[in-house]
C-alpha cells in the first residue's frame, strides 16, 4: 500500500500544508516524470492525487461533483459503481432496515437525502408490494441538488409505483442537505406516519455554515424531533472531514487504495476500470485540491464518529438484519467482505473496511 509514489504524496501534501509552494511543484514535477498509467494500470491511483495537488498548486477552485458538466456524470459513474461493486450494494442492506418498518402500513412518507436518480427507492417500492397488507399510498420528500437527477428521480418513482399500485405524492427539494427551508421541514412534519429516512452515500457532503455550527449534527437532531419510525445511513469509513491536509490524504489513501484494488480484482476491462476509477478519482481530486475548506465537498467521517453522532443526536442504533441472502450474493465476488457488528454492517475488501450501513431509531 505505501508505494514509492505514496512516499513522494505524502512529502507533497506537507509541503502544501506548510504552504511551501516551490518544493510541492517540484515533487510534482518528479512524479509525473515517474507515473506511466497508460503502462501501469496502478498509477492511476497516485496520479488522481498528482492532479488533487496540481489543482491545489494552480489555486483552482472546486464545485460539488454531482453539479459539474462532466462529459460523463458523476451520477452515472456511480450507478455504473452500483452495477459492478459490492461496496455501492450498500442500499440493499439499507433496504432491508427499512421495508421491515413498512410492514403493517398502507401509507407512510420516505425522505431520501440524495436520491440521486431514485434507484434504491424504487427496489424499496417493489419489495413494499409483497407486503400484506399491501403499501397503498407514498410520498417522497427527495432531496437533492443536482435538478437533472431529481426529474428523473421523479419518472423512476412514478413508474415503479404504477407497476406496484402505490399511489404517489412527490415532492422534489433540490436543494443541499444542510439548506433544507422550513417549507420543507414542515412538509415533512405533516407527512403520513410511519416517517422514513434514507441517506445514501449522501450526508458526508454536508458543510458547516461556520466553525462553531455542526450540520450535520443539527440536520439529526431537527430529524429526531419528528420522531422518525428508523433513519438508514450508508457512508464511506474514513476521516477527511475535519482534518488537516496531511491526515486527509493518508486517510484516503488507505480506503482508495483498497477501493482501487477492488476495482482492478472485476471481471471487466481496462475501460471499464478506468471509468470506474474516475469516480473515485474526481473526489481525491477534491479531498486534496481544495483550495479552502468551504469549496471541499467529498466531508468522509469515520463508522465511529457517524455512530456516535446518532447517539449524540437522541438515537439508538438498531442491530443489523438478516444477511443469509445478500451473503450468498456476496460469495460470487472474491475478495469482498461484510462484517457484522452489534450496531452496524461493515463492506469491505480483503482486510480493509470500507462502507457502513447504519440504521438508527429515535
Amino acid at each position: 500500500m505505501y508505494t514509492p509514489a505514496f512516499a513522494l504524496l505524502d512529502r507533497a501534501a506537507t509541503a502544501a500544508e506548510e504552504g511551501r509552494a516551490d518544493e510541492l511543484a517540484a515533487l510534482l514535477a518528479h512524479l509525473r516524470r515517474i507515473l506511466d498509467p497508460d503502462r501501469n494500470a496502478q498509477d492511476m491511483l497516485p496520479l488522481y492525487y498528482l492532479a488533487g495537488f496540481a489543482q491545489r498548486l494552480e489555486q483552482q477552485e472546486s464545485i460539488n461533483l454531482y453539479l459539474r458538466r462532466f462529459e460523463q456524470p458523476q451520477i452515472n459513474l456511480f450507478y455504473l459503481l452500483q452495477r459492478h461493486l459490492p461496496l455501492l450494494w450498500a442500499g440493499e442492506l439499507a433496504n432491508a432496515h427499512l421495508v421491515r418498518h413498512l410492514s403493517g402500513h398502507t401509507a407512510a412518507t420516505l425522505v431520501s437525502v440524495g436520491i440521486g436518480q431514485a434507484r434504491q427507492e424504487c427496489d424499496l417500492i417493489g419489495q413494499a408490494a409483497a407486503l400484506s397488507p399491501r403499501l397503498r399510498e407514498l410520498t417522497v420528500v427527495a432531496v437533492e441538488p443536482a435538478l437533472d437527477s431529481l426529474g428523473k428521480a421523479e419518472g423512476n418513482l412514478k413508474n415503479a409505483c404504477a407497476e406496484a399500485g402505490v399511489a404517489l405524492s412527490f415532492h422534489p427539494a433540490p436543494c443541499a442537505t444542510e439548506h433544507l427551508d422550513e417549507k420543507t421541514w414542515s412538509l415533512i412534519a405533516s407527512s403520513p406516519r410511519p416517517l422514513l429516512v434514507s441517506a445514501s452515500f449522501a450526508l458526508h457532503h454536508m458543510q458547516d455554515p461556520d466553525p462553531a455550527t455542526d450540520a450535520r449534527d443539527a440536520f439529526l437532531s431537527r430529524l429526531r424531533s419528528l420522531s422518525p419510525a428508523i433513519v438508514t445511513i450508508c457512508e464511506p469509513d474514513s476521516d477527511h472531514h475535519r482534518v488537516p491536509l496531511r491526515a486527509r490524504f493518508t486517510n484516503s489513501w488507505r480506503m482508495f487504495h483498497a477501493v482501487f484494488e477492488a476495482i482492478d480484482s472485476l471481471p471487466l476491462g481496462r475501460t471499464e476500470h478506468d471509468a470506474m476509477k474516475s469516480f473515485f478519482g474526481r473526489e481525491i481530486i477534491d479531498i486534496v485540491g481544495a483550495t479552502t475548506e468551504s469549496a471541499r465537498y467529498e466531508r468522509h467521517e469515520s463508522t465511529a464518529a457517524w455512530l456516535d453522532r446518532l447517539r449524540r443526536c437522541g438515537f439508538s442504533l438498531t442491530p443489523p438484519p438478516d444477511t443469509t441472502a445478500f451473503r450468498r450474493t456476496l460469495a460470487a465476488t472474491p475478495g469482498f467482505t461484510l462484517l457484522t457488528r452489534p450496531q452496524h454492517l461493515l463492506l469491505g475488501y480483503r482486510t480493509t473496511p470500507l462502507v457502513a450501513v447504519m440504521a438508527a431509531t429515535p
